[in-house]
C-alpha cells in the first residue's frame, strides 16, 4: 500500500487529469464524425430508405395524376364521338333540307310560270327571272 501511496502524488493526479481532459475534449470535438464512421453504413441505409420512400410517394402521386388524365381523356373521346355523330346527323338533315328547298324553288317556278301563262305579268316575270338565275347559279356551284 505504501508503494501505491508513493505513486499517487499530486503530480501524477495532475497528469491523469490532463489526460482525462484531453480525451474528453477529443470526444467532444470528434464525436459527430466518429459517430458517422461507426454508424456510416446504417446512416446510408436510412438515407437510401428515405429516398426510396420519397420516390415511391412521388411515383404514387404521378400514377394518380396519370389515371386522372386518362379518365379526362376518355371523357373527351366520348364527347368527341358524340359530336361526330351529331355532325353526321346535321349533315344528313342539311342535305335533306337542301333537296326540299330545291323542290320548293322548282314548285314556285312552276307556279310563277302558270301565273305568267294566265296573263299575270309584272312582278311574276321578275320573280321568274330571279328564281331561274338562282337555280342556274346553284347548279353550277355543285
Amino acid at each position: 500500500m505504501d508503494k501505491i501511496a508513493d505513486l499517487v502524488t499530486g503530480e501524477a493526479i495532475l497528469q491523469w487529469l490532463i489526460i482525462f481532459l484531453l480525451i474528453a475534449y477529443f470526444f467532444y470535438k470528434e464525436y459527430p464524425e466518429f459517430k458517422c464512421r461507426i454508424t456510416g453504413g446504417t446512416k446510408k441505409e436510412l438515407e437510401d430508405e428515405s429516398r426510396e420512400k420519397r420516390f415511391d410517394e412521388r411515383l404514387t402521386k404521378a400514377e394518380a395524376r396519370i389515371a386522372d388524365i386518362e379518365g379526362k381523356l376518355r371523357n373527351d373521346y366520348k364527347s368527341l364521338e358524340e359530336l361526330l355523330k351529331d355532325e353526321q346527323e346535321d349533315k344528313r338533315i342539311l342535305q335533306a333540307s337542301l333537296e326540299e328547298r330545291e323542290i320548293t324553288m322548282r314548285a314556285l317556278l312552276a307556279i310563277i310560270d302558270g301565273l305568267h301563262e294566265m296573263g299575270a305579268n309584272g312582278p311574276t316575270t321578275e320573280a321568274h327571272n330571279e328564281i331561274t338565275a338562282y337555280l342556274s347559279k346553284q347548279a353550277h356551284k355543285v
